[in-house]
């Protein structure tokens, strides 16, 4: 075992003599192995390494338990030990996101500033190919590029993942062997997070009925994706200096880059995005595809998209500005965005699509089209709402104090906190939840119910369909 990790390393050139490996060191099955693999190869590879373990403060005694196992593991092998207290949940809430995501940037900004105090030069993850294969399925199914399918890399700046050579069957084999023990993270045994799904039975299914190394073959896979994404970024480095320019608020796509394939008119797009957002984390391809269509638009039509970006179709191309600047409209054309609002919210100001974060929301008015309420398709994300109800207009936000929603017939109302608690969503995930409001009162809780005050009915003269796709649901 430890030979074919450090032939993985070699092949990467994952570590050097010299570097000041972290590891990044949870306790769990995964990071035992690392750690332990890495602590012996180090005696002969000329590096050293030195253990990072993030306390979350959410699981209470099983964290302190956690933290205590790592500390006296790494005490017992004379391996450098450096324990941080994060205060996930107090991020989560400030920042508006899910536990698992304000833990990612705890760790990431933990990472970055032990590097910084002791002269870190590599930071060792313990993915390995099971990780890669739950998130090319969890991506795949979202939506996502080849970059998405291809998310968990061997190496990504200092960042190196020494395991994703191994699968997690031959970890806990080889640690068996070993005679180590681990720490089990308790959250790991349930499905409320969608990764666990995809772990306890996607995989298991696919294994089982489809192919034994469905694993195995998909990190296969991804390295092939590796080198196609990492093709086409070079391809769109050479085209970004024959089409984009830097206008006076941003900068401006030429319209000759239409001759290209879409494919690298895609890329095209999302470079410009990422080096005018400065991060590309929730673009997806409608984004890109958004943009594209503005080809076909006139003059004026711009769209909306997310870090407060905008692109404006011009005489001679797409400019892309932030949105503080003014809207680039030439003289005498009134601009009509495709998506209104970039900030805190995002405004529906009729028919089309609207983006708003990593959330995208189709608006149809179907009675204009002949439809009949009988006859329209609702689902857990695709919803009717009585638009003659509707008075201060509609927004996508998610929720702020004083919200309240109607939660029955005779116009009573409920606080919305009160609603989320009832209906049980997670303390963590209720400032990621999607709302469609009017004002302070809740239209619908997406992926939960609709206000009893815009539900369609007989009477009902005008009424809007909303279709929601992308970011947090409760699945």
């Amino acid at each position: 075992m430890t030979g074919k990790v450090a032939e993985f390393i070699r092949r990467y050139d994952m570590i050097r003599p010299g570097d000041v490996v972290l590891i990044g060191f949870s306790g769990g099955a995964d990071s035992v192995l690392l750690t332990e693999l890495l602590w012996e190869l180090a005696k002969d590879g000329g590096f050293s390494v030195r253990a990072v373990h993030v306390h979350h403060n959410l699981r209470r005694e099983e964290a302190d338990r956690d933290a205590a196992f790592a500390e006296h593991f790494c005490s017992v092998r004379g391996i450098p030990f450096s324990l941080y207290s994060c205060p996930v949940e107090a991020v989560a809430r400030k920042k508006h996101l899910s536990l698992e995501e304000a833990g990612r940037l705890e760790r990431r900004r933990v990472f970055e500033e032990c590097a910084d105090a002791c002269g870190g030069t590599k930071l060792a993850l313990a993915h390995h190919r099971n990780d890669l294969a739950e998130t090319m399925i969890h991506h795949l199914a979202r939506g996502t590029s080849l970059s998405g399918l291809a998310a968990l890399r061997p190496v990504r700046g200092r960042m190196v993942r020494p395991l994703l050579c191994l699968e997690r069957r031959e970890i806990e084999e080889e640690l068996t062997r070993r005679d180590l023990r681990w720490c089990e993270d308790s959250t790991n045994a349930s499905d409320d997070y969608t990764r666990n799904g995809i772990r306890h039975h996607v995989i298991p299914y696919l294994e089982r009925e489809v192919n034994p190394k469905t694993v195995e073959h998909m990190a296969q896979t991804s390295l092939d994706l590796i080198e196609a994404e990492e093709y086409f970024v070079s391809e769109t480095r050479r085209l970004l200096e024959q089409y984009c320019v830097q206008g006076k608020q941003g900068l401006e796509l030429a319209e000759p880059v239409r001759q290209e394939p879409e494919i690298l008119q895609r890329y095209l797009v999302r470079e410009c995005l990422e080096l005018l957002a400065g991060k590309r984390k929730d673009l997806v391809r409608e984004h890109l595809e958004s943009v594209l269509s503005l080809w076909e638009k006139q003059v004026g039509k711009y769209v909306c998209l997310p870090y407060g970006v905008q692109a404006v179709r011009q005489y001679h191309g797409i400019a892309f500005q932030r949105s503080e600047a003014d809207v680039i409209v030439p003289s005498g054309i009134s601009g009509n965005p495709e998506t209104a609002g970039c900030g805190d919210f995002t405004a529906i100001s009729g028919e089309g699509v609207f983006f708003w974060r990593e959330f995208q929301i189709r608006v149809s008015f179907p009675q204009k089209h002949g439809a009949k309420f009988e006859r329209i398709s609702e689902n857990k994300y695709t919803k009717c709402i009585n638009y003659d109800k509707i008075k201060a207009g509609l927004v996508l936000r998610t929720r702020k104090s004083g919200d309240y929603l109607t939660v029955r017939k005779d116009g009573s109302r409920k606080k919305l906190k009160d609603f989320m608690i009832d209906v049980k969503i997670p303390r963590e995930q209720r400032d990621s939840v999607l709302l469609v409001a009017d004002g302070q009162e809740i239209v619908w809780v997406v992926g939960y119910r609709v206000s009893e005050k815009y539900r369609v009915n007989k009477e009902t003269k005008n009424m809007i369909q909303l279709e929601i796709s992308g970011g947090y649901t409760n699945e």
